[in-house]
């Protein structure tokens, strides 16, 4: 057999090599044999299998390519296979690979593959490999770039390197993996481009057609789509490099994935927005605190102002009938107005701390609408509004706190008195369905701007919305509606064309199966009896001088035989020594120095009927919690009464209670 060194044209015998072609390659070459067009061994020797122990005719038939002297590491078994492949196809290698010894020991080789030329229709491939030269430095060149490779594998990095002239690509595992591609696969620009995300992939084309076209650098971001269809972040960094012209002959890169930091940078854009917003939100509600507590105290002073000055005009001045009725009756009225200016503030706190409870059961709403109209009839009328009320129905049964359903309805009305004028109209319709009733409380008053009416339930925005349409409150009466409403499995809008226009408050509810106790259907406001208090003996006991000499007053006029005592102590001296037989009732206020009338009230129960112990007890207090109640019930008050107290009320519990002990 003629040497590699010859033409390809020239004709080796197939089966084997002769002792003397033996001898000649033994002296040139490591290893020496032929492969048929596919890569199979048809015959291999050489003196480099003494070392591994190999029996080469034992190879015979199997792949080249795939034997085990080529498994030093998966990047030699892909250039060896690749060499076997140009082979086949008429190209002459010679790569420069590592041959595997044994599992400890490779030795570097220069591998040469030359395609022969049998006959017209047989080709083989004679394979030959010579030790390299400088064993020691190439050695530790690639025991270097090992750890390179290896380094890049433990840190997530992928290398490849793409050879523009042949349009091959090569790259580590780890790169293939980075991708979204099988770690083994050989990869191609097309199915490098099949995994990259549709939104990304124009750009990508793009890049790459510049990298092919001018020797430039380039470090970009892009996102490949996994196989379950989630997406990863990968940063591509690399450059292509050109010949002496410039012309780009060879791509090269490294990939990493950084899916965790772009998580975490939307995550943290996210934490900053929120932030952002709440700090902005905070902003705006302490601004709308500070006006809503500049509202307060200006309304407080308002009445104050009225009331204070009448009365200095009372107590100097000489004035006609006229005058001081006059006088007194804007006394109550502006007494009546801080009252339920203090309520609604009261509502307010309990419905921000959710201490708001209602008392539901079954109820008449047509009732709680027709008593809510009747009150804020005279009202209406002194206005000189056209005011009316219209039913489809007089028993529309709902699950409710009366007290409260009048509350709001009460609320919605008087603020439809007070922002129409003289000459306008308000109407209230009560219209119910199969399933629902809804209240249509209109006006055709000064209207509400659009642009508020998405605030307008809003807690703190009240104020300025009243200011917005011409008149005074602290503004918490729809912010309470919109929460009473809610509690009831309700709903409350509000409609306006405009300022000027009027304005409509609709607030439906839920209908309710359930029928009314027979003693329910009387209107859902109590009916106050007025009898005089003739014969009723009553204690009060009040530590405020002031408010302890206005009720005694109050009392006295309506005809009750009234003792009084500014502590606890008095009051059970009085107990202990009853001038006209002992009180048939008893008013105290809770809070006062050195004993309070929680703790008086255990106390008289405690004694005996003979001396007290059953006589019943009304507190009056101006605590308005829940807790405040339940303690006073708990510590033997029948009757809870807050101040300032309804005159009409008190005496109408006094009659019940005393008519009770009776």
């Amino acid at each position: 057999m003629r040497p590699a060194e010859k033409t390809g044209s020239e004709s080796i015998d197939p089966n084997g090599f002769d002792p003397r072609s033996i001898a000649i390659f033994d002296r040139n070459f490591e290893f020496f044999g032929t492969l048929d067009r596919t890569g199979r061994i048809l015959s291999l020797d050489g003196r480099l299998f003494e070392k591994t122990n190999t029996k080469t005719k034992m190879l015979a038939g199997q792949l080249f390519s795939e034997t085990v002297f080529w498994h030093s590491s998966e990047n030699t078994a892909r250039v060896v296979a690749k060499a076997v492949a140009d082979a086949s196809q008429g190209k002459s290698s010679l790569v420069a690979v590592d041959f595997r010894v044994s599992a400890e020991e490779k030795i570097p080789v220069e591998l040469q593959l030359q395609p022969l030329k049998i006959s017209d229709t047989q080709s083989e491939i004679f394979v030959s490999g010579r030790l390299l030269p400088e064993l020691d430095r190439h050695k530790s060149q690639e025991s270097e770039n090992e750890q390179l490779l290896r380094a890049a594998e433990n840190a997530g990095i992928g290398l490849w390197f793409w050879d523009i002239e042949e349009s091959r690509i090569y790259a580590t595992p780890s790169c293939n993996e980075l991708l979204g591609l099988p770690r083994y696969d050989l990869m191609t620009f097309e199915s490098f481009l099949s995994v990259v995300h549709a939104d990304d992939r124009n750009f990508v084309e793009q890049l790459f057609e510049r990298l092919q076209n001018q020797s430039v650098a380039y470090d970009e971001e892009f996102r490949v789509v996994r196989s379950d269809g989630t997406f990863d972040w990968i940063s591509a960094e690399g450059r292509s490099v050109g010949d002496s012209e410039n012309v780009p002959r060879r791509m090269m890169g490294i990939v990493r994935s950084i899916t965790q930091q772009k998580l975490a940078a939307e995550e943290l854009a996210k934490v900053y927005d929120r932030e952002k917003r709440a700090r902005d939100e905070a902003v705006e509600a302490n601004r709308a605190k500070d006006f809503f507590l500049a509202l307060v105290s200006h309304e407080l002073r308002s009445p104050l102002n009225a009331i204070l000055g009448w009365s200095k005009i009372l107590l100097t001045k000489t004035v006609d009938d006229t005058t001081r009725r006059n006088a007194l009756e804007t006394i109550e009225r502006q007494a009546r107005l801080q009252t339920k200016l203090i309520n609604d503030l009261v509502d307010s706190a309990r419905v921000t701390s959710g201490r708001l409870r209602l008392e539901l059961h079954p109820t008449n709403l047509f009732e709680v609408v027709r008593v809510a109209f009747q009150s804020q009839k005279p009202v209406a009328e002194t206005h000189g509004l056209d005011f009316s009320f219209a039913a489809d129905s007089h028993e529309v049964i709902v699950i409710g706190d009366a007290g409260r359903l009048q509350q709001v309805l009460t609320n919605l009305i008087s603020n439809a008195i007070k922002f129409t004028p003289e000459g306008g109209k308000v109407s209230i319709e009560l219209k119910s369905t199969a399933e629902a009733v809804a209240i249509h409380v209109k006006d055709t008053g000064q209207g509400i701007d659009p642009a508020l009416l998405p605030n307008i339930f809003n807690q703190f925005a009240q104020g300025e919305i009243g200011r917005s349409r011409g008149n005074t409150g602290l503004g918490l009466g729809l912010s309470i509606v919109k929460i009473l409403v809610e509690k009831h499995r309700g709903a409350v809008s509000a409609l306006s064309d405009g300022l000027g226009r009027g304005a409509e408050f609709i607030v439906t509810f839920p209908l309710s199966d359930s029928k009314l106790p027979a003693n329910s259907q009387e209107d859902a406001a109590p009916q106050i009896n007025r009898r005089p208090l003739a014969g009723k003996r009553v204690l009060i006991v009040e530590d405020d001088a002031d408010s302890r000499e206005v009720l005694q007053l109050f009392l006295q006029q309506s005809g009750a035989d009234v003792s009084s005592a500014e502590s606890a102590k008095f009051a059970m001296d009085i107990l202990s020594q009853p001038s006209n037989g002992l009180p048939h009732l008893i008013i105290s206020d809770l809070a006062m120095p050195d004993e309070d009338g929680y703790s008086l009230l255990s106390r008289i129960r405690q004694m005996s009927p003979s001396r007290g112990g059953l006589i019943p007890a009304i507190a009056l207090s101006a605590f308005t919690t829940t807790e405040s109640k339940q303690k006073a019930f708990e510590s033997g008050f029948q009757l809870y009464a807050t101040k300032p107290f309804d005159p009409d009320k008190l005496i109408a519990d006094i009659l019940n209670l005393t008519e009770e002990k009776k």
